[in-house]
């Protein structure tokens, strides 16, 4: 392989004199490392806010967010229930910032698990049993079977179940935030040998009304505790060099939330898109009701046309109905993403990326096409892109 020239740099805004790139000598040579980046602590609590600035060293390509505790339901239960914001968007927002640029990843932990399980098609929720509803089942629930949603005994809880007895039901919970677009090639990875280095994580945590429902006179409270982890590589010294990967480019996984939706089609215009931008996938959903809603089933009977288009009236790519869109998805990150979570979305990389990638600088008006059967009730979408952008673009 022909070596790339070496010459001292600035690595994603940092003065990086004593460092040069070259991608042959740095992966046979570096060395993967996974430890503590915050000890297990308890959460500030419901409805706040727990921020923790990450160790400065090496190249960090992903963290690993994990919750465990008891929630703990007293008093007279019946009538209690959690929200479909129960479990994973206990993370109502994880905000990543580095190196300047603010809000490298801002998403909830719903849109987290989703890309997950898109990013790494070795993951199943096969077989993973999960209560949704009044029902068990096994696909479909973006669930690990290390996790635990929320068990005592033979109850458990999950999102639209009733809670059927008091007790302290153990919950573990885990979220991979992926600073690296891809994990092998390190793309989008952060620089952090320096200490000019600025890595934050941010979590806010959802409030409980958001979160469950108490009825009559039962009473919660809860033990909730966090830890954070690092995915980090080392700069390996070869021949008197510190040599990195291609660190030219960040990864972004960035959300928003709109509530301009209505019967027929739905133009949902992506913000942010620029000159040095590309865009990798998009994740939505639609929830309806009022707050903290309930997700809108990508079924026939709730959706018809689905594309995505851009300019005046170019549509690359459009299905009748959403359920064609659900049976992609399905094939391409192999879960059932649409079942229960209504989520939809868009892959531009998992096939060919240097093929379908979508080039932002190329396109103007970039947007979803969303068709909805009916007028739904107070609906409103949460969409989030995944975009790798070049670091002087900025975020």
């Amino acid at each position: 392989m022909t070596a790339v020239a070496e010459q001292p740099l600035t690595l994603q805004g940092i003065a990086s004199p004593n460092v040069v790139v070259d991608p042959n000598r740095f992966y046979p040579a570096t060395r993967k490392l996974t430890y503590p980046m915050q000890s297990q602590k308890a959460i500030t609590g419901l409805g706040s806010s727990d921020s923790v600035e990450l160790r400065k060293t090496g190249i960090v390509a992903g963290l690993l967010v994990r919750v465990t505790g008891q929630l703990q339901f007293g008093g007279t239960i019946t009538g209690t229930s959690m929200t479909y914001r129960f479990p994973y968007n206990l993370v109502k927002a994880c905000r990543v910032s580095a190196n300047g640029q603010s809000n490298l990843i801002n998403c909830t932990g719903q849109q987290l698990k989703a890309f997950e399980f898109a990013g790494n098609t070795d993951l199943s929720d096969r077989g993973v049993l999960r209560s949704v509803g009044a029902t068990t089942h096994n696909q479909g629930t973006l669930s690990k079977a290390c996790e635990n949603w929320g068990q005592v005994s033979t109850n458990i809880v999950g999102p639209g179940v009733t809670v059927p007895a008091t007790g302290n039901y153990d919950v573990e919970l885990d979220w991979f935030i992926p600073l690296a677009a891809d994990q092998t090639s390190l793309i989008g990875a952060i620089f952090a040998q320096t200490a000019a280095t600025n890595l934050t994580l941010e979590i806010d945590w959802e409030s409980q009304a958001n979160l469950l429902s108490l009825g009559g006179s039962a009473t919660f409270a809860h033990t909730l505790q966090w830890q954070v982890q690092g995915v980090v590589y080392s700069i390996p010294v070869v021949d008197g060099k510190a040599v990195v990967p291609d660190l030219s480019q960040f990864h972004q996984i960035a959300g928003f939330r709109t509530s301009a939706l209505a019967q027929n089609d739905n133009e949902i215009l992506l913000p942010g898109t620029g000159v040095g931008r590309k865009l990798m996938r998009v994740i939505g959903s639609i929830s309806t009701g009022t707050a903290p809603g309930t997700p809108l089933a990508v079924t026939p009977a709730n959706y018809n046309t689905m594309a995505w288009r851009y300019g005046g009236n170019d549509t690359p790519e459009a299905f009748a109905s959403g359920q064609q869109v659900r049976s992609r998805n399905e094939q391409q990150w192999g879960c059932d993403f649409g079942r229960f979570w209504g989520l939809w979305g868009w892959d531009f990389v998992s096939e060919f990326a240097v093929r379908d990638i979508v080039d932002e600088g190329s396109v103007s008006d970039l947007r979803l096409v969303v068709g909805l059967v009916n007028a739904p009730t107070t609906p409103f979408a949460e969409v989030a892109q995944e975009t790798l952008f070049a670091a002087p673009v900025g975020a």
